[in-house]
Parts: C-alpha cells; sequence; structure tokens
C-alpha cells in the first residue's frame, strides 16, 4: 500500500503534539485564545492546552486544575483518531453523523457548563 503525505501527516500529527506538549514548558506562556483576547475573559476552552501538557506529564491534580475536563476531551480525542484510522483502513464501519453530533453536542454543553460554574465561582483561569 502507497502511503501519501496526507496518510503520513494523519499518523504523526497526534505524535507530534503529544510530543510538543510532553516537553514545552506548560506555564507562563502567551494567551493566543482569540475570545480572551477579545473579551479579557476566559473561554470555555481556556486552560486546555495546559491541561493537557499535565495530562501528558501525569500530573492529574494540576490538570484537572486548569481544566476539569481534560481527561474526557483526551479520551474523546484519542478515540477519535483511532477510529478514524480503523474506518480509513476498512476494520471499522464509520460512526453515523447523529452519533458523532451527539458527542460533539454534548462535549460543548459540558464545556459550556463547566464554563458557566467556572466563572460563578470566579475560578475562570486568568487571561
Amino acid at each position: 500500500m502507497t502511503r501519501t503525505w496526507r496518510d503520513r501527516l494523519i499518523l504523526l500529527a497526534p505524535a507530534t503534539v503529544i510530543g510538543l506538549l510532553a516537553v514545552l514548558p506548560s506555564e507562563d506562556g502567551p494567551t493566543v485564545c482569540p475570545f480572551a483576547l477579545c473579551t479579557g475573559m476566559a473561554c470555555p476552552g481556556c486552560g486546555m492546552t495546559r491541561a493537557a501538557s499535565h495530562l501528558i506529564r501525569g500530573d492529574l491534580t494540576t490538570a484537572l486544575g486548569y481544566h476539569p475536563l481534560v481527561p474526557l476531551i483526551a479520551i474523546l480525542s484519542a478515540g477519535g483518531w483511532v477510529w478514524y484510522l480503523l474506518s480509513r483502513s476498512g476494520r471499522a464501519r464509520q460512526l453515523p453523523t447523529r452519533w458523532v453530533n451527539t458527542i460533539l453536542a454534548g462535549t460543548g454543553l459540558m464545556l459550556l457548563g463547566v464554563w458557566v460554574a467556572r466563572a460563578l465561582s470566579g475560578t475562570l483561569p486568568p487571561v
């Protein structure tokens, strides 16, 4: 089977991201979130990159402090990537669009719920 550049990118992109999160400093980085830069307030996903960096390094307590949904997002991301690779290779059927939409909408609602709870309790990460 001939691999195209796209196939290699699909295989290497997650490994590259995980590697960067594992080795780059996870503290005191610049804010690149457009929502935070425009509003001065953390968005529903703010803190997720730093949380993922700590999760990859095995520091679950700090990761949850940055964003409590990081384990769920990590599981969904890894599962989605594996499922995509399996369906692309013909070893699994593609997930029905209805399931994907339900998972995405549910995750979005959880992100908004956590964001509102953190905003009301004053625990949003600083921008």
